[in-house]
């Protein structure tokens, strides 16, 4: 027993975490390790024979007293990040983990603290820089939009009107947030390799002839190719080579069926479908929402994802959807 009370003892006082011992009744501390001394700038003394929340060193008082009830409760809390402030000021993060165990008859609180300031440094770096390449990227994108719908007048609004419903059929089926801002952007570029069609063509008032049909049908590679080039944190290019594939096997250009269809491709195939079918085009007026509404309905589960059509059906015919008007002056291009 002696033995073990003195590797005990050893391990308290060497170790590279703060720890506190308090008694489970009434939250006074009982012993603090040289290590959390260190860290607050507090002397021994100065700690010992206080409750855990009067330690001016925890800035949040409150969370002090809830931490020491749900203890009481549950017998440990885990704080990933509670804030600390040292005898001199400075301002510390730290992790806070805490659990309840007998000594002898009595019950004492032994809680663990790790400085994690350094990491939330690392992390805010990090965040920093993930945000200026987020921008960046979000500039590259209004850039070849931009690029886009100079060359195309009937393209002008319509990839902002088809990312405008994808992104709310999106949320209909609950895509966390990263995933959104992917198909946000994949909406926004999903015609930009149309920058390799001729703009008589895009424009052109009658029908389109067969080989004509195949070279807009290129676009989808041209655009895959585009974005490739760019290091995306999202699979932009793939849901741009793929959002004229259908669940069948029938679309184009790689004719893939069902699974081989990512989520944001089987998105965007219907919203892009309902966008251009209510929206003039060079050589026909617009068929209307009725009819790309039935459009949709019709190829579901062959043509298109069943549950992206129901939702963007409970969209239009039950929450009141509609496309931006600010957004509407052109017309849609989709093919």
């Amino acid at each position: 027993m002696l033995e073990s009370e003195q590797r005990y003892r050893r391990l308290f006082e060497s170790a590279q975490d703060g720890i506190l011992i308090i008694d489970a009744l009434t939250g006074l501390i009982l012993e603090v390790n040289p290590y959390l001394c260190d860290l607050l700038g507090y002397s021994s003394a100065e700690i010992v024979g206080l409750k855990l929340w009067e330690i001016g060193a925890f800035v949040d008082k409150g969370k002090s007293l809830q931490a020491f009830a749900d203890l009481q409760d549950k017998l440990y809390v885990h704080y990933d990040d509670m804030p600390l402030l040292t005898k001199a000021g400075k301002s510390i993060a730290v992790e806070f983990v805490s659990n309840v165990y007998s000594v002898g008859e009595a019950m004492v609180i032994q809680c663990n603290i790790r400085d994690i300031s350094e990491r939330k440094r690392a992390e805010g770096l990090q965040q920093a820089y993930d945000n200026a390449v987020l921008a960046g990227l979000s500039g590259i994108v209004n850039a070849l939009t931009s690029v886009l719908e100079a060359r195309d007048p009937y393209t002008a609004g319509h990839t902002h009107r088809v990312a405008d419903l994808a992104e709310a059929i999106g949320r209909a089926l609950g895509l966390d947030a990263s995933t959104m801002e992917g198909l946000r952007i994949s909406a926004l570029v999903h015609d930009i390799g149309k920058i390799a069609i001729p703009a008589e063509l895009l424009t052109k008032p009658t029908a389109l002839s067969v080989w004509e049909m195949a070279l807009i049908k290129g676009h989808v590679e041209v655009g895959y190719e585009v974005l490739s080039e760019i290091d995306f944190p999202w699979p932009v290019a793939k849901a741009v080579r793929q959002h004229h594939e259908r669940l069948d096997g029938s679309g184009y250009l790689q004719g893939l069926e069902g699974d081989a269809i990512i989520i944001e491709a089987r998105i965007l195939a219907v919203a892009d479908t309902v966008e251009a079918m209510t929206t003039n085009r060079p050589y026909r007026f617009a068929k209307g929402l009725v009819e790309a509404l039935e459009v949709v309905s019709a190829g579901k589960n062959t043509l298109f994802d069943g549950a992206v059509v129901e939702a963007c059906l409970a969209l239009f015919r039950e929450k009141d959807y509609s496309f931006p008007q600010s957004l509407t002056r052109h017309g849609g291009s989709s093919s």
